[in-house]
Formats: structure tokens, sequence, C-alpha cells
């Protein structure tokens, strides 16, 4: 049975930064590849569906910074970290759709929701890793 590696040298960021590409890939796809929903049901499931992925990316980013030794630092500031990259990271998604002229254009509201879903995964996170510590999760 091979020996597992040392936590410093799991590479605990490669499911959050596949995670963020697979999620470029979604926002960056032109308009016109993307299917029709009816505008009565695009503020509620749009606005959900970018809570949803962030939230994702938040929780695994949040994970990533917390059991990595390499930088003490970061995994003590990691709720603050996280927040602060998947605003940016939102806010950078909104500006290259206004700017590559796809078809998709920027909205204050999916940067919003974007927040949201981070915040609330964070919350999560931090009420769970108060019932069981996060060396333990994996």
């Amino acid at each position: 049975m091979p020996t597992p590696l040392p936590p410093a040298r799991r590479p605990y960021a490669a499911l959050p930064l596949l995670w963020a590409a697979f999620m470029l890939l979604l926002t960056l796809t032109p308009a016109r590849d993307m299917p029709v929903t009816p505008v009565w049901e695009l503020l509620s499931f749009d606005t959900a569906a970018h809570a949803g992925v962030f939230g994702v990316l938040a929780a695994l980013s949040w994970f990533s910074l917390r059991r990595q030794r390499r930088w003490p630092v970061l995994a003590q500031q990691a709720t603050a970290v996280v927040l602060a990259g998947c605003v940016a990271f939102g806010a950078l998604i909104e500006v290259l759709q206004y700017l590559m002229a796809q078809g998709r254009h920027a909205e204050w509201s999916d940067l919003l929701g974007d927040s949201i879903g981070a915040l609330l995964a964070l919350v999560l996170a931090a009420v769970l890793a108060r019932r069981r510590p996060v060396a333990a999760w994996v």
C-alpha cells in the first residue's frame, strides 16, 4: 500500500483551480451557444446558479487554504482571503463578459449572487469547522 503524501505535498490547489476553469468556460461561452431561458425564469435561476457555483468555489478554496501548510498566514486568514478572491473573480468575469462582445453582458446582480454564494459557503464551512477540525476532514 503506497504511503500517503505529507500534508505539505498534497495538491490542494487542484480542485479549486479546476472548478475555476470550468466556471470560466461556462461564463464566457458565447450567448448564441447557450440555451434560451424565459425572462421570467432568468432572475431567480441565474442568481441561484451564480450563488451555487461560487459557493462551491469558495468551499473548495477555503478547504484548500486551511489544509495547506506552506503559508500559515493564508491558512489563518482563509475566510477573508477566499471571500475577497471570489468577489474579485466574479468581478473579473463580469468585466470579461462586458469586453468580449460574445452576446454576454455584465450585470451587478450576477456579482451580487456570486458574493452571496461565496459568503454562505464560508459561513457553512466555519460552522462545520467548529464541529470537526479541518485537519480531520480528509
